[in-house]
C-alpha cells in the first residue's frame, strides 16, 4: 500500500520578497532541500505547492 506524504507550506517575507518551503510529516526542514522564492505571497506559496504537487508525484525526489 503505498501512504501518502502529509505536506505543509511555511511562507515568510524576507526584505522585498517572500519565501517559501515544504515540510514532510514531522520533519522541520525543507522538504528536498529547496526554498522557493516570489515577488508576494501568493506567488511563493504557488510556487510552494508546485514542489509539493511535484514530490507528491515523485517521492525520489526527497533527499535521504
Amino acid at each position: 500500500m503505498n501512504n501518502p506524504i502529509n505536506f505543509t507550506i511555511h511562507c515568510e517575507q524576507r526584505a522585498g520578497h517572500w519565501t517559501s518551503w515544504v515540510t514532510a510529516g514531522n520533519d522541520t526542514t525543507a522538504a528536498g532541500a529547496v526554498v522557493l522564492v516570489g515577488q508576494t505571497q501568493e506567488e511563493a506559496e504557488a510556487n510552494a505547492q508546485q514542489w509539493a504537487d511535484r514530490l507528491s508525484a515523485d517521492p525520489r525526489l526527497l533527499r535521504s
